[in-house]
C-alpha cells in the first residue's frame, strides 16, 4: 500500500526541476571572446521563436541581432560603459528580459538583450552583460596623468 504512494511521491518531487546539472560557468573568468560566445549559445538557445546575436564593437559597443517572427530581423548597437543592466519578468508572455540602460551614445533607450521563457537563462544573461562591462574597462587599461615618456 505504501509503495505506490511513494512512487507518486517521488515522482511529483522532480516536477519542473531539470533531471541533469548544468555547468555552471564564472563569467568573471573569461575573457571577452569567451563571454561573447557564452552569449551567443544563450541567443541561440533562450527562446524558442527569438535568436539572439552579439558581436564587440569598439569603444565598449555591443552590437545585437535579433531574429524573430513578429519583428523580423534587427541590429542595434548599445553603448555598455556605465549602463545600467537589469532583469524584468513579463506576466503576460511569460518571459525574462534582461534590458540595458546606455548612460551614453547614440541611443539612450532601454533594450532587451534577451528574453527567455527560463529565470536561469536571464541570470546567466545577466552575469555576462555585467561581465563584459568589466572586460571593457581593463581592456581600456589604466589612464595615466602623466603624459611624460621616462625615456
Amino acid at each position: 500500500m505504501l509503495v505506490p504512494f511513494a512512487i507518486l511521491f517521488f515522482a511529483a518531487c522532480t516536477e519542473g526541476y531539470p533531471t541533469e546539472d548544468e555547468l555552471i560557468i564564472n563569467p568573471l573568468e573569461l575573457n571577452q571572446s569567451q563571454r561573447l560566445e557564452a552569449m551567443n549559445q544563450l541567443g541561440k538557445d533562450a527562446h524558442p521563436e527569438m535568436t539572439w546575436i552579439y558581436r564587440a564593437l569598439p569603444s565598449c559597443t555591443m552590437q545585437i541581432t535579433v531574429n524573430g517572427p513578429k519583428s523580423g530581423q534587427q541590429t542595434f548597437g548599445l553603448q555598455m560603459s556605465g549602463a545600467d543592466v537589469d532583469i524584468s519578468f513579463n506576466k503576460a508572455e511569460k518571459v525574462y528580459g534582461v534590458k540595458v540602460q546606455p548612460k551614453e551614445g547614440d541611443t539612450l533607450e532601454e533594450r532587451p538583450v534577451l528574453l527567455s521563457k527560463t529565470w536561469l537563462d536571464a541570470i546567466e544573461m545577466n552575469n555576462l552583460v555585467r561581465s563584459f562591462q568589466v572586460g571593457c574597462q581593463m581592456s581600456a587599461g589604466p589612464v595615466s596623468i602623466n603624459n611624460t615618456n621616462p625615456s
